[in-house]
């Protein structure tokens, strides 16, 4: 029981943490600064988990069996991403992308979760080794799910087992305080905590003229 104690004040603390990170750039930043925020605690964060002995993830560049669902992401978190390609990308590279995307949500929005991974298709911001184009700036939930097992992953996705890959306990509870508090500050603030689809935000948000 006391450990269970200490473990829900730490959840709590890291949800005041990130919280109180998020609120003071309210009024101060843009949206996509309270994204920032957040994921530089989800580094900071998760990192801090694997030192008291959470296990390692498996997890690896260009390793992507994950990235065949649909992803979501707050508003701020997609903003964030349209902001970090038009800075690395160069205006033609953009629209290319913008056209891969526009052809990808064509193809996947009518899908469900279950529909899409039965049918295998990748994130569109995946490049061709696997790699995430946009890792620096992926949303809060990509950056939390993990797995301890690459080979469990491969047996999912290639249909051999339908169950879902271990997860380090440590890890998961650090990484749903700080979607937490990140939720909460936004919805003090009167702005949007819900999930939306990245591909489709990320196309709507890169169609809008930069700021």
């Amino acid at each position: 029981m006391r450990a269970l104690r200490v473990l829900r004040q730490r959840d709590e603390a890291i949800r005041a943490r990130v919280a109180r990170d998020v609120e003071n750039l309210l009024g101060e930043g843009s949206l996509e600064s309270l994204a920032l925020a957040a994921h530089a605690a989800m580094e900071r964060e998760t990192t801090r988990a694997r030192g008291t002995g959470a296990h390692a993830p498996a997890c690896s560049a260009g390793c992507s069996y994950c990235c065949h669902v649909h992803a979501h992401a707050t508003l701020p978190e997609i903003l964030a991403v349209a902001a970090w390609l038009r800075r690395s990308l160069a205006p033609e590279a953009l629209e290319t992308l913008k056209e891969r995307l526009a052809r990808h949500v064509a193809r996947v929005e009518p899908l469900s979760d279950e529909e899409r991974w039965a049918a295998r298709i990748p994130c569109a911001l995946l490049d061709e080794r696997g790699y995430c184009s946009v890792h620096e700036a992926r949303p809060l939930r990509c950056r939390a799910f993990h797995s301890c097992s690459a080979d469990d992953c491969r047996d999912a996705f290639e249909g051999r087992t339908d169950a879902l890959p271990p997860r380090a306990a440590l890890l998961t509870r650090a990484a749903d305080a700080v979607e937490a508090g990140y939720d909460h500050a936004l919805v003090a603030a009167g702005i949007d905590a819900s999930g939306h689809r990245l591909e489709l935000g990320l196309l709507r948000a890169l169609e809008r003229t930069a700021p």
